[in-house]
């Protein structure tokens, strides 16, 4: 078993705004899918976001906004007025689908060691000192 740390970032992403924690997961198995490393992500980060860093569920939802809406998402919102980020408890499994089909649709970028990962049933390797990103390229709207 290893332990591999992951990080999230949003290029021009407003400091007010909550960012999603640096998660660290452990690996059983020394390959798994970009979509199981992205559901176990997604699954950490709420825990962390409620757990530890104690935010309540609309901030927690804001921070994984952040990354994982996807532009048909916003221009919905946008055209309804504004981006809603309130919810009253996190759905995990619906945070996870939202995350791979952001992933899907090049919403964010996922990097393992430099190298970018192009499928969701792409199998991943992980070695002691792996360097795990996701990588949002592209602003909100607004933010």
């Amino acid at each position: 078993m290893q332990s591999i740390e992951i990080r999230c970032r949003s290029l021009l992403a407003p400091q007010s705004e909550p960012e999603l924690p640096v998660v660290a997961l452990d690996i059983l198995d020394h390959d798994i899918t970009a979509a199981e490393l992205i559901r176990r992500t997604v699954e950490e980060q709420i825990r962390e976001l409620l757990v530890s860093y104690r935010l309540d569920a609309a901030q927690a939802q804001r921070a994984l906004n952040r990354l994982y809406l996807i532009e048909q998402e916003i221009q919905a919102q946008e055209a309804g007025g504004r981006i809603r980020y309130a919810p009253l408890q996190i759905d995990s499994a619906v945070e996870v689908r939202r995350a791979q089909r952001a992933f899907e649709q090049g919403a964010y970028l996922l990097v393992v060691d430099g190298r970018r990962v192009q499928r969701l049933d792409e199998r991943l390797t992980f070695r002691p000192g792996c360097r795990v990103t996701f990588l949002r390229l592209t602003p909100l709207i607004g933010g």
